[in-house]
Parts: C-alpha cells; sequence; structure tokens
C-alpha cells in the first residue's frame, strides 16, 4: 500500500497522456472531464502511484477528500521544511514578465524559485512546487485570478512575505463579473501578506488606508519610475527614493511596462534588504508574444500577441506613439472572456485604434466584430489572407513605420506574426 511519504521526489502530472514511468497522476474533476475516468490509463503509462477523491480498483492509490487541495497542502508542506521567504505577485496585466524580471534580479544575489510559465492557479502553482523546488531561500510566486477567492485560497497554503499587487483591470471581466471584483479578488494578495508593494498609480490603491503597503509608480510613492530614455541602443532608466536618484543602463528596447516591473525587483531588494543587482537583465529576452520588437527593413514589426485586455492594449499603443515612428498600422482581433462587457470594451478599443494609419482585424472569433475603427483596410477569418495582406500591401520594400500585433491568444495572431517573421529578408 503506498503512503503519501512515498511520493517524494516523483513528478506530478494532471494529464494521463503526460504520464511517464515513475510519474504520480492527480484525478482532478473538472467541469467537462474528470481526471478519475483516465486513472487506469496513467497506471498503463507507468503511473506509480495515483491520487483521488474516490476508490478507482488500483493498488497504488490514495484516497484523498479534495485532490486539488491536496496539491495545495502538499506543496506547502515541502516548502515549510526550508527557512525561506515568499514573493507573491498578481495583476490583471505583467504578471509573468515581472515574475521573470524579479527572478532574474534577486536569482544574481541568492538562489530563488519561481514557478514555471504561467503555471499560477490553484492547480498549476502547486504542482510547480511539487515538481521544482529546491529549497531556494526566496520563492517568487505568480499567482491568477479567475474568480474572487482564487488569491485568498493561494495565499492560505503559500502566505506571502510582501504581496505585490501590480494593476487590477479588465481582463476577465466577464468571468469576475465585476471591475469591483476584480479589485477585490487580486486585493487579498495584500490582505494576505505581511508586507505589500502596491500601484501607487491606481487611486483605489493609494486611498486603501493600508499600513502594511508600500507604494511604487510613476506619479508618486516610495519607488518612483522618473525617467526611460532609448538612445537606440540601450533603455536609461531613472528610479528615485528616498530622495535619490538611481540610474540603470540596459541593453534593447525596455517597454515601460517593463521598466516599471525593474522598478518593482528594486524596490523588492530594498524591503528585503537586498543588493539590486542587474546584471541578469543584461541579457534579459523577453517572452514570447509580450512586445517583442523586431526591426523589419526600415521599421519595426512589434508581436504582443501573446494575450490581450484593454488596459494592455492601451498600454501597448501609448507606448508605440511615444517611442516609435510612423506610419502607425495594427493587426488586430478579440479580446476574450469579457462576457457582457465584451462589446463595451470593443468599442473603446475602436476608440484608441484611430490614431493608427491603418488597422487589419483577424475576425476568428466572434467578438470581433465590434473592432470597427473608420480607419480599418481589411478583416478576415483567415489567417492566410490577413498575412498575405500584410506582407503585400503593408511591408512592402520601402517600409518605415510600424506594425503592431495584439489579440487574445485564442486568435492565434501568433501564427500571423512567426509567418512573415520566417519569410522577411535578412
Amino acid at each position: 500500500m503506498v503512503k503519501v511519504s512515498d511520493l517524494f521526489g516523483h513528478r506530478f502530472v494532471v494529464d494521463s497522456r503526460e504520464v511517464k514511468p515513475g510519474d504520480v497522476f492527480v484525478a482532478i474533476k473538472g467541469s467537462q472531464v474528470d481526471g478519475h475516468d483516465f486513472a487506469k490509463q496513467a497506471v498503463q503509462n507507468g503511473a506509480f502511484a495515483v491520487i483521488v477523491e474516490r476508490d478507482v480498483g488500483i493498488e497504488n492509490q490514495i484516497v484523498v477528500p479534495n485532490t486539488v487541495q491536496f496539491l495545495g497542502q502538499l506543496a506547502s508542506k515541502i516548502i515549510s521544511k526550508f527557512d525561506h521567504k515568499i514573493i507573491a505577485l498578481t495583476g490583471s496585466n505583467g504578471k509573468t514578465t515581472t515574475k521573470e524580471i524579479l527572478w532574474s534580479v534577486l536569482n544574481s544575489e541568492r538562489p530563488t524559485f519561481k514557478n514555471e510559465g504561467n503555471l499560477n492557479s490553484e492547480i498549476g502553482l502547486p504542482l510547480s512546487i511539487i515538481n521544482s523546488y529546491k529549497g531556494e531561500a526566496l520563492l517568487v510566486l505568480e499567482m491568477g485570478q479567475r474568480v474572487v477567492g482564487d488569491i485568498e485560497y493561494l495565499c492560505k497554503f503559500f502566505p506571502p512575505d510582501i504581496g505585490i499587487l501590480l494593476n487590477a483591470g479588465s481582463a476577465h471581466v466577464g468571468i469576475a463579473g465585476s471591475l469591483e471584483n476584480i479589485f477585490k479578488g487580486k486585493w487579498q494578495i495584500v490582505e494576505g501578506a505581511k508586507e505589500a508593494l502596491v500601484n501607487y498609480d491606481d487611486e483605489r490603491m493609494r486611498t486603501a488606508n493600508c499600513d502594511k503597503c508600500r507604494y511604487f509608480g510613476t506619479s508618486g510613492g516610495d519607488y518612483v519610475l522618473k525617467g526611460k530614455k532609448f538612445d537606440g541602443k540601450s533603455t536609461l532608466l531613472n528610479f528615485y527614493t528616498g530622495g535619490n536618484d538611481y540610474f540603470y543602463h540596459l541593453p534593447g528596447y525596455w517597454t515601460k511596462a517593463m521598466s516599471i516591473s525593474t522598478l518593482v525587483s528594486f524596490a523588492i531588494c530594498d524591503m528585503l534588504d537586498i543588493i539590486f543587482n542587474p546584471s541578469n537583465l543584461l541579457e534579459f529576452k523577453t517572452l514570447k508574444g509580450r512586445f517583442n520588437v523586431h526591426n523589419y527593413r526600415n521599421g519595426y514589426v512589434i508581436d504582443d500577441s501573446y494575450n490581450a485586455s484593454y488596459e494592455s492594449f492601451k498600454i501597448g499603443i501609448e507606448e508605440i506613439r511615444d517611442y516609435f515612428p510612423r506610419p502607425y498600422y495594427a493587426v488586430v482581433g478579440a479580446m476574450k472572456e469579457l462576457g457582457e462587457h465584451s462589446r463595451y470594451y470593443h468599442e473603446q478599443l475602436s476608440k484608441l485604434l484611430e490614431d493608427f494609419d491603418g488597422v487589419i482585424v483577424l475576425d476568428k472569433e466572434e467578438e470581433s466584430v465590434h473592432i470597427n475603427p473608420p480607419n480599418v483596410l481589411f478583416r478576415s477569418t483567415s489567417i492566410d489572407e490577413i498575412t498575405n495582406f500584410v506582407q503585400t500591401r503593408i511591408l512592402i520594400d520601402n517600409f518605415s513605420g510600424t506594425v503592431y500585433f495584439k489579440a487574445s491568444h485564442a486568435v492565434q495572431l501568433d501564427q500571423v506574426v512567426d509567418r512573415i517573421l520566417n519569410l522577411r529578408e535578412v
């Protein structure tokens, strides 16, 4: 009979198709699929044991009241064996990039763990810890929210020494129900933390009467992004805190959002009394689809296609207006999970796009029907047709402007970007 203590050192998976010999399969009952139905298949694929909520007739099974909570409890028990500090972060936009930058900075001074990719849910975050944590003294944990209570749940298992709230916008508003619910849910990271770092530029955070909070921002706070300049080769950042200016040169183009993520890292180092060492950032590469700037002929192709919300669109468009050459073209698609608010936010996006010299719409998702600014040049449900139009009508031989690609991940706009960049002339 297998015991919980026998499971340590084995890889945990929740998809029976991914099971390799020696893995532990965790059966999770979802809204569409029940993992218990695949427990025997997992054993056939070589699973060492299965974690289930009911007897499935397998010798090496451990029956628990709730398999999702079991993951959280096990991950919490693992990290409790080590002296550690948890820095947890959430927000509507920029979570993963901030996590990567913060990890790069902290790991240059002390061994630091991070949850991989976007494994930030009540399932993904514990899995990441169970499979990859090696006793690092610092943990940078990205926490995601779809509904109110998700952050509170994660903080219960992984209570932050410092909780970071980057922003609270409209992403997933169709699931959360309202902007108020989104803010309430994300503020739980502050409530669950010993100390907190929050966004001064959001008046809701500034007026929350939070004794445990310190503030970062561009208009004020304890840590301020005072300036950002790009000289064509590198970006100069000017941080201000405690009456002093600090300057850092980073190779390449750093967006305002990335600069704020670096400011957050600067602040966390100060709060932890660790030297801010940006040496690892000298080689830092933005994640694919997150405002990747590509030189194209005499202009730029900007790949921001990983995901989209109204706020992230607004941030990206402001960045282009401030730092990139005209003419501006936007290749866009729908923003998902907005529910009854979808039409409103797509109409607001249309207003943002009016300043562009042309807009191309990939109509793969029905919500994009409400992206309809007067400067639409072309629209199609076909990835092939969108790609062909951009290549033959926009990115012509003397192109010297900026083409910006952005949509929710489900739209698959990244396929257009990949085809264009793979076919470009060197």
